[in-house]
């Protein structure tokens, strides 16, 4: 599967609305609130990895104090889109599952960025969120599909919660397992100490 048409020919036909990443205006609401909860982001650095429209720069601005936010995203129509409309932030052209992530953040979030079947989603997203601890100061959160979903749909990937918890685990014993947000995702949270400290 082509995973850049497919997102761009759902924003030709979406335009901004949570539609256009291949979900529910109540599941990306669902997921902001479970991956913004894993610290306190006033006047921290964010990056978000596949920022598609910046909906979730929104969602931060709205209750965090000067949140310094950066949305890397590989598709050059959906950065254009997010750059018009918040000035305020910056976003980049980044392929973050080919290439590097060039500096360091308070927070590293990512929100269901590899869940159409690649054939690799597993090996890539484990590399991803080496990368991603690699790149965290505070803490990393991760969504994405998870195996125990209540529904199996054909071109999407399921992740294994206990093979994801396991990867997390070798980077830091600080890990977080959440799958009680909604009946067909995980989110991971990997904090560099005891949260709450």
């Amino acid at each position: 599967m082509n995973v850049k048409r497919f997102f761009e020919e759902r924003l030709e036909r979406h335009g901004d609305s949570a539609r256009s990443l291949d979900c529910s205006e109540e599941g990306q609401q669902g997921r902001f609130h479970v991956l913004a909860a894993v610290g306190q982001m006033s006047g921290k650095s964010v990056v978000d990895l596949g920022s598609g429209l910046g909906h979730f720069y929104e969602f931060l601005r709205n209750r965090f104090s000067d949140v310094s936010y950066t949305g890397y995203d590989f598709s050059e129509k959906f950065v254009a889109r997010a750059r018009e409309k918040y000035p305020a932030a910056t976003f980049e052209v980044r392929d973050v599952l080919r290439q590097e992530i060039p500096r360091r953040f308070d927070f590293v979030i990512s929100c269901g960025i590899h869940n159409l079947e690649t054939g690799s989603n597993d090996e890539e997203m484990i590399r991803l969120l080496r990368k991603a601890w690699a790149a965290a100061n505070d803490a990393v959160a991760f969504s994405m599909l998870s195996k125990t979903a209540d529904r199996i749909e054909e071109e999407r990937h399921y992740y294994d919660p206990i093979q994801m918890t396991t990867e997390a685990l070798r980077l830091t014993r600080y890990t977080v397992l959440r799958q009680d947000y909604m009946p067909h995702d995980l989110t991971l949270y990997l904090y560099r100490k005891r949260h709450g400290e």
